[in-house]
């Protein structure tokens, strides 16, 4: 396990020495900030008006969920390289040389890169935190427990990016696991609409309609967005099949990951 630690470790360092990531950084936390000027204005709902804080604190949620599927895009392209850019610059070869087997390799490189992707986020949701928390006065530590289960998403893409890669182009990898991504919040996100109260009272029929075995069992990234902001709202979610969501992704994961494992055992290096 030392090595695999080690190796873990480079990675992180590795993304972080460049200028790139500050400034990409830094300008995320700028954009957030400025999405303060929208925690005040004076919009009416049903003939009330909303106050400042209620509107920071469902504008803050807003927020959160974008920051999280900019993540996506962000982790798919430094995914997407992990294996083609070692072997291309001879840091593969370099690795396997030493006493390194490759599960070490592969999942240090996928640690590595899921650590550095989950601070960038988490950075961002913790100015959030701050930020909802200077205008309402009171912590609202949900937030970064939300933050918490949204990086299992992050995994999810990391592990789904570097198991395609080792089989299509970088850039067709990354554009098929959003394409999976895709598919998963249309069917997930659609099941959360239909059976919500108004529809349920206004098209009681669809509500009530069985759902295919193959979107019960499809990797629920959009519900565990669902379950992170459930943990914010403290409200209870909506659930899709008898799994929870983290299990669920959970077991697709270990899955893949047990495939790419095997898979990168087969590659010719």
């Amino acid at each position: 396990m030392k090595n695999f630690f080690k190796i873990a470790a480079f990675t992180l360092v590795d993304q972080m020495k460049y200028k790139s990531f500050y400034v990409l950084l830094v300008i995320s936390i700028l954009f957030v900030l400025m999405i303060r000027g929208c925690y005040q204005g004076e919009y009416i709902v049903n003939g009330n008006q909303i106050n400042n804080i209620t509107l920071a604190w469902y504008v803050s949620k807003i927020v959160f969920q974008i920051i999280v599927a900019g993540m996506f895009l962000m982790v798919s392209i430094l995914s997407m390289k992990i294996f083609s850019k070692d072997e291309k610059d001879g840091s593969l070869i370099l690795f396997l040389s030493r006493p390194v087997f490759r599960w070490q390799y592969v999942l240090g490189r996928i640690a590595g890169t899921w650590a550095l992707c989950f601070v960038f986020m988490f950075l961002l949701h913790l100015t959030i935190f701050l930020t909802l928390w200077q205008k309402t006065g009171s912590p609202i530590p949900s937030y970064l427990t939300a933050s918490l289960v949204c990086s299992i998403n992050l995994l999810f893409v990391i592990v789904c990016v570097c198991f395609l890669s080792l089989f299509m182009p970088d850039f067709i990898s990354a554009v098929f696991t959003m394409g999976i991504l895709l598919v998963g919040f249309i069917s997930d996100g659609g099941y959360q609409i239909l059976n919500n109260e108004i529809a349920k009272s206004t098209v009681p029929s669809i509500a009530n309609t069985n759902l295919a075995l193959w979107r019960i069992l499809y990797p629920k990234v959009f519900m565990v967005q669902a379950y992170a902001d459930s943990i914010i709202s403290q409200s209870q979610m909506r659930s899709m099949g008898p799994f929870h969501p983290m299990l669920n992704l959970s077991v697709f994961i270990l899955l893949i990951m047990i495939l790419l494992l095997l898979s990168f055992n087969k590659k010719e290096i």
